[in-house]
């Protein structure tokens, strides 16, 4: 199977609520809008976010009754600093500081309003010592 497209859901109780955070803060831009379900995405990009209702009949119950997420999220950024910044400025709270890792991010993660966890990731130049340990020579 190779799949057309790639997109991610986040079960809510308040899509809205959750679709606003992301418009806000992350710069995506509504698709589809009914109510029960909001599709965002950047622009051209081939991956959208849904937001589905909880509870709604496409929803496996399942699904709908787990309330705490373990869903990460990851958006490649050109500045992971100025972002922590902008969502601190804005109220956000981050989950932790800004690290850079010796594999090559610098990053920080937050949650959305629904508790989905965001991993806000700045690539960086891998630790050249980390590399060689870490990765066969070609």
């Amino acid at each position: 199977m190779q799949p057309a497209a790639f997109g991610a859901t986040v079960v809510t109780s308040k899509p809205a609520e959750v679709a606003a955070f992301y418009q806000q803060h992350f710069e995506l831009q509504i698709t589809i809008d009914l109510g029960w379900f909001i599709c965002v995405r950047r622009g051209d990009a081939s991956w959208e976010l849904a937001i589905t209702e909880r509870g709604h009949e496409s929803v496996p119950a399942a699904v709908s009754a787990a309330k705490d997420s373990t869903n990460v999220f990851g958006f490649i950024v050109e500045d992971a600093d100025k972002v922590a910044q902008a969502l601190t400025e804005a109220g956000v709270p981050l989950e932790g500081e800004v690290v850079t890792e010796v594999w090559g991010q610098r990053h920080f993660h937050v949650r959305d309003p629904e508790g989905t966890w965001i991993d806000v990731i700045q690539l960086v130049a891998p630790d050249p010592d980390w590399l060689a340990a870490n990765l066969p020579a070609s």
